[in-house]
């Protein structure tokens, strides 16, 4: 734990312009706050459908086995800031893509997402509009 901790904290100080930290439901709320707190960088959970209170802006995308939904709260991030999206997996790609047009819809950044481990041979990255950083990829 000390030593994944302590690389992607490094890797996240190496890019300077992250103002907001964004978990993915669920575990990427075990990541991110890590992250927010050790940076003192403000942490924001993506949810899925239903779990967040106040005003909302949401995002559907298709999964292997159907479709999801995630949501955001609209008043979360302020317009302009920049966000550095973390969760655990990158696999196909739908709930990263989502969660970045979630953060795009309300007006913020994003400018790298972050995963412990990416699954190649599924080729999620190809979805992903902007730079990510794995520290496992499996093939």
């Amino acid at each position: 734990m000390r030593a994944m901790n302590d690389l992607l904290i490094d890797h996240v100080k190496s890019l300077k312009n992250v103002d907001v930290i964004v978990g993915l439901d669920s575990r990427g709320f075990l990541l991110g706050p890590i992250l927010s707190t050790e940076l003192g960088k403000p942490f924001v959970p993506i949810r899925k459908k239903g779990k967040l209170p106040g005003n909302i802006k949401r995002e559907s995308y298709t999964l292997e086995y159907g479709e999801a939904t995630v949501e955001i709260q609209t008043d979360s991030i302020s317009k302009g800031k920049k966000v550095l999206i973390v969760d655990d997996l990158l696999a196909t790609g739908g709930t990263m893509s989502a969660a970045i047009k979630l953060i795009e819809a309300i007006g913020a950044e994003v400018v790298e997402c972050i995963v412990l481990m990416e699954l190649n041979s599924l080729n999620g990255r190809s979805k992903i509009s902007v730079p990510v950083f794995s520290l496992i990829q499996y093939n």
